[in-house]
């Protein structure tokens, strides 16, 4: 019996027909975008899409820009992964070619480029609208370029023709901005709260329906999914258990993909943490490490608010001899130690306080990171 009907539906660049509980979302870019829709823009847009990992982020601005595409044959939408494109320059190119032109094999600076893009797009009569993925990548690495960016074209006459939706999963990325950028962005923020169970339920359903001949992924294999990834509240985790649960079955030759496929593959994506993986990340990573685990062994809680991880990563750095980077910096460490399974980050609504951040440590006692991380500082300081 085959057990894939379609795996490309489980690709993560697969981007649904339609998203279960992000339909009030879809709803609210459709509105702030109601005027590109029919044609008549009058202001550029600037929408921010928040949300922890797995919450939808980018399926949700690729599904928006697909279906913008489909309503006005005249807009093109681009998504650009700002960890990779991380530049004006780089960004502007990937715009230019989305519009149908080639870049000619000589380098052109930012001016020329944004100056031939306004250009394509009042000749064609397009709008572009730009999906900036992992946002923080752009803001970090050329913040006036955002600026320019978001102006592209003010000075000229006629038609708004490029509006942006920044996607990221930093909540307290409005901190980091400054006032005029922040203006830009703060009446079009989306935030996107982690899948309850029940939710998480419904998108399993709906992918094993694409993915799957019926019958093939079992009730309980599916109710193991769904178990395991609504700790995190993470649809792109179960997807992915989804897929690997498959290949498992498929490699044994089973029938049906049951629970044990299931653990395989979850063993497979987040394995006990190894020694060799603590031995690679950075001293500040490291530091960070060491203050997040003395934190919750201390005060024997389950989590810790990112903003008292902070205070304690300062203290650890006066204590070790190393000094303490920015917020910003210490961010992105944060989410660099989340994407190794280090490090678990969680966004929750503090009523009048607003969202915040909240750290916990997956699959390893505080005792046994503080014990391994402190090894590892230790011998770094007799090398």
């Amino acid at each position: 019996m085959r057990i894939f009907k379609n795996e490309e539906k489980l690709s993560p660049e697969y981007v649904p027909p339609r998203l279960p509980h992000r339909e009030r979302e879809l709803s609210l870019l459709e509105t702030f975008f109601s005027s590109h829709i029919t044609g008549q823009p009058a202001v550029s847009v600037r929408a921010l899409i928040v949300g922890a990992v797995g919450t939808g982020k980018t399926a949700l601005s690729k599904l928006f820009g697909s279906r913008l595409e489909k309503a006005n044959s005249a807009i093109r939408y681009v998504h650009v992964n700002c960890k990779i494109h991380a530049t004006l320059s780089s960004i502007l190119k990937k715009a230019v070619e989305a519009v149908g032109a080639p870049i000619p094999v000589r380098g052109l600076s930012s001016e020329e480029l944004g100056g031939r893009l306004m250009s394509l797009l009042d000749r064609k009569k397009m709008l572009l609208v730009i999906g900036l993925d992992e946002f923080d990548g752009f803001l970090h690495s050329d913040p006036q370029g955002i600026y320019t960016l978001l102006r592209l074209g003010e000075e000229r006459s006629g038609e708004t023709r490029i509006s942006v939706i920044a996607i990221t999963r930093n909540v307290e990325i409005l901190e980091d901005m400054d006032e005029s950028l922040r203006g830009m962005f703060q009446a079009g923020v989306i935030y996107l709260e982690e899948y309850s169970y029940r939710q998480l339920a419904d998108i399993v359903e709906f992918r094993c329906s694409e993915a799957f001949y019926p019958g093939v992924m079992t009730e309980e294999a599916k109710g193991l999914v769904v178990d395991m990834a609504s700790e995190r509240g993470d649809a792109r985790y179960a997807v992915e258990l989804l897929w690997r649960g498959g290949k498992y079955a498929e490699n044994e030759g089973a029938p049906r993909v049951t629970p044990e496929h299931i653990r395989k593959a979850a063993a497979s994506i987040y394995p006990s943490v190894r020694r060799e993986v603590l031995t690679y990340i950075s001293r500040h990573e490291k530091l960070l490490l060491l203050a997040a685990a003395r934190l919750l062994l201390s005060s024997e809680r389950s989590r810790i608010s990112s903003s008292e991880l902070y205070q304690a990563y300062r203290v650890t750095c006066e204590e070790l001899g190393s000094a303490p980077k920015a917020y910003t910096r210490f961010w992105e460490h944060m989410q660099r130690l989340e994407d190794l399974g280090l490090i678990r980050i969680k966004i929750e609504s503090g009523g009048s306080r607003g969202r915040r951040s909240f750290v916990t440590l997956p699959g390893i006692p505080a005792s046994i990171m503080v014990r391994e991380i402190s090894a590892l500082l230790e011998a770094s300081e007799r090398e």
